[in-house]
């Protein structure tokens, strides 16, 4: 019935049956003995994880589905313009960027991942902002519940990867490199630049109206 077990660090969108399907081993943090705080919590478990699968259906790819997973043009026009023009331009931010100093992410192969990716911090984010940490401003080793939230992101795509390793993956998957996973839906996010000061000196500045929010 799945095509996981439980124990598999992954998860998956399904749009032919419309499915969702996230282990149950996906609620364990790494690095936390026991729930971490709900920043880090709907950072990694709510964002980079359910957010991200429920966006998939209304990728590049699950949009073209129905609810009943037939595949249908169910979208207006209007609707499928607006939806095109800004992933158009999220798959053009991506393909900036590079790894090992010349080597370009495929922005249009990755669009569907980083559409999710996108879609599933925002997702998480304002679900955070009803939580009990969030509203009364409490500080955690420190950091504002802003700045674990983003830092409980980020930790989400921490992996170590040889220039070989980054360079066959460019080429074969159609996930982003981890570090841009991170980098590429953040700096869209007008929350990020406000809770880090973040000016025009920063090499990923994008302007507000450079900003996507597609989701």
């Amino acid at each position: 019935e799945w095509h996981m077990t439980p124990q598999t660090y992954n998860a998956y969108y399904n749009p032919t049956s419309n499915e969702i399907v996230i282990p149950g081993c996906n609620i364990i943090v790494p690095g936390f003995k026991g729930l971490p705080d709900d920043a880090v919590l709907y950072a990694i478990v709510g964002g980079s994880t359910f957010g991200h699968e429920i966006t998939h259906g209304f990728d590049d790819q699950g949009r073209l589905y129905d609810g009943n997973g037939n595949l249908k043009n169910w979208w207006s026009i209007e609707d499928s313009i607006q939806f095109t023009n800004k992933a158009q331009m999220l798959a053009q931010q991506f393909s900036q960027y590079t790894v090992n100093d010349s080597l370009h992410v495929r922005g249009e192969a990755t669009l569907g991942e980083n559409i999710a990716d996108l879609g599933g911090v925002i997702m998480g984010y304002e679900a955070f902002k009803k939580t009990k940490q969030y509203i009364e401003n409490q500080i955690i080793n420190g950091l504002s519940p802003d700045q674990r939230f983003f830092q409980g992101y980020a930790l989400a795509w921490m992996v170590q990867m040889t220039p070989k390793k980054s360079a066959m993956r460019i080429m074969t998957d159609v996930h982003a490199p981890p570090m841009y996973r991170v980098i590429g839906p953040l700096y869209n996010m007008d929350a990020f630049y406000k809770t880090y000061s973040i000016t025009e000196t920063s090499p990923f500045f994008r302007k507000p109206d450079s900003r996507i929010s597609i989701w």
